[in-house]
């Protein structure tokens, strides 16, 4: 079953913090990102909304480790949202 996962952030940019990241370097891409599949990106007020659909929970958990939420956390504070959510084969398509 393929999974999906939603984020949403503010823009934050590499001068802004320790990492010296942007908030696109936290955002997974293909071909780096095991089993993603697509990956669609909206920019609206200030924020971003990337959308994945990736192959498996295993997949989308993997990259969305205890690691990234705590790098996450350092960016963009409370203002970031995840949400991960299993979707149909067919409807993925």
């Amino acid at each position: 079953m393929k999974h999906l996962t939603v984020v949403e952030c503010p823009i934050v940019f590499p001068g802004e913090n320790e990492f010296g990241a942007s908030s696109i370097d936290m955002l997974p891409r293909l071909g780096i990102a095991g089993g993603l599949e697509s990956r669609h990106i909206r920019v609206l007020d200030e924020r971003i909304i990337a959308v994945c659909i990736w192959r498996s929970s295993f997949c989308a958990k993997l990259f969305f480790d205890a690691a990234w939420h705590e790098r996450a956390t350092t960016l963009w504070g409370e203002a970031y949202q995840i949400r991960f959510e299993a979707i149909e084969n067919a409807s993925a398509a």
